[in-house]
């Protein structure tokens, strides 16, 4: 017996080198992200709010609901697709905009989007729990996943942890807008609105890609960014490699 054969028992065991995917930049997605988030958030917030000083409620929520439009309005002139879900959020902002006319009431124009928020909680939650979450498709149309990762994000189930971690996001986002209605002065709830909602995004978002990152190192993947794309290169690309696999 040589001395080989005594130590062989101990050697350590070789690991698998980690199976490499391509993905798209997340710097490009995150500066794509805080744009929306600027836009569909900030912005709305900073406008009704400039609005609501010099002239009113009334004529704060036809702002708003005016820079909504023109946004979709633009879309429609530059010959981008205009999803469906933007315009479901117009014809709702438009039912705000009414309300608010016929009442005068900040509480009925501000309450309305938490009725839409903890539906949309509901259903992350209930699909995830059906075992066919909506986050699944809502994530490929964010950035088509190669064939190859999806399948195993579904295997490992991370769809289902991102449902739950976006439902109580959801949840916790409306259930403080309703405490800062009920207990904040109008200017303190914008101010307090405008803060804590990106907050709670920004939040969101981290918590869901440490919870890829730690599925990729379950499954043994390393991801491979390309930080050198531009996001629509990048999504082109993407969605180019999702088609091969």
């Amino acid at each position: 017996m040589t001395a080989t054969d005594l130590t062989a028992p101990f050697a350590p065991p070789h690991s698998s080198a980690p199976h490499v995917i391509d993905m798209p930049g997340w710097r490009p997605i995150i500066r794509h992200a805080a744009g929306r988030m600027f836009l569909v958030t900030l912005l709305p917030m900073a406008v009704f709010y400039g609005t609501l000083s010099l002239f009113g409620l009334r004529a704060a929520a036809l702002a708003t609901a005016s820079l909504y439009y023109a946004a979709l309005l633009s879309r429609v002139v530059r010959k981008k697709p205009v999803l469906a879900a933007a315009l479901l959020a117009a014809g709702l902002l438009s039912l705000r905009t009414v309300v608010v006319f016929c009442t005068g009431s900040t509480f009925l124009y501000f309450i309305q989007p938490v009725i839409g928020t903890m539906a949309v909680a509901t259903l992350f939650a209930a699909t995830a729990i059906a075992g066919r979450p909506v986050l699944d498709r809502l994530a490929h149309d964010f950035c088509a996943f190669p064939d190859e990762l999806s399948v195993r994000l579904r295997q490992a189930r991370f769809f289902n942890v991102l449902s739950v971690v976006w439902a109580t996001t959801y949840t916790v986002n409306a259930v403080g807008t309703v405490w800062l209605l009920t207990n904040a002065s109008l200017n303190g709830f914008i101010l307090f609105k405008s803060v804590l909602g990106p907050t709670i995004t920004i939040a969101a978002a981290a918590a869901s890609y440490l919870a890829f990152v730690m599925t990729m190192r379950r499954q043994n993947i390393a991801i491979r960014w390309a930080h050198h794309q531009p996001w629509r290169t990048a999504r082109a690309d993407c969605a180019a490699t999702s088609g091969r696999t």
